[in-house]
């Protein structure tokens, strides 16, 4: 994504940095919680053993790993998998949710694929997006964010502060 597309230079973006001694998926599931109970509605993911995604809205499971068979050392996300959870967000955009969680910008979307097409219609219908970044995809998601992202401390108020403040924004 280019600054030029977006539509909005205000439009609220956030990233959540990837470390190995923070349980990402964990405080993802907590804000995720805290968020539901007040009543707003998240689209996109939750992590789930590092295998498969599950919609936030819908419950759906999406495999996105692959069999390689023994003795493959290649990267074991499945591309397909990816590409038919990204559909289903970019369907559940269309009801207009408060929020979009991504919770992993990684080798996928430094190629230009993965979820970019969705946190892009993300920003073009302005909706919030939280997104977790592998430290390894930082510098493609400042490329891709165009420096328009707030990076947010991977604490549970911190995280979920910044997500009610930018949903009261946008109603």
């Amino acid at each position: 994504m280019k600054q030029s597309d977006i539509p909005d230079e205000r439009l609220p973006i956030a990233a959540l940095p990837i470390r190995p001694d923070a349980p990402i998926d964990r405080l993802l599931a907590w804000v995720v919680a805290d968020l539901q109970a007040e009543g707003l509605r998240i689209a996109g993911f939750r992590q789930c053993d590092g295998v498969r995604l599950e919609d936030l809205i819908t419950g759906a499971s999406y495999p996105i790993t692959q069999s390689l068979g023994p003795g493959s050392s290649s990267c074991r996300l499945d591309p397909q998998g990816l590409a038919v959870a990204a559909a289903a967000a970019l369907a559940a955009l269309e009801e207009g949710p408060d929020l979009l969680l991504i919770p992993r910008f990684g080798k996928a979307e430094m190629e230009g694929e993965g979820m970019r097409a969705v946190i892009a219609r993300a920003c073009e219908r302005d909706v919030p997006v939280l997104v977790a970044v592998r430290s390894s995809a930082e510098p493609a998601w400042q490329a891709f964010a165009g420096g328009l992202s707030h990076w947010l401390p991977v604490e549970r108020e911190a995280v979920t502060g910044w997500c009610r403040t930018a949903c009261a924004e946008r109603a």
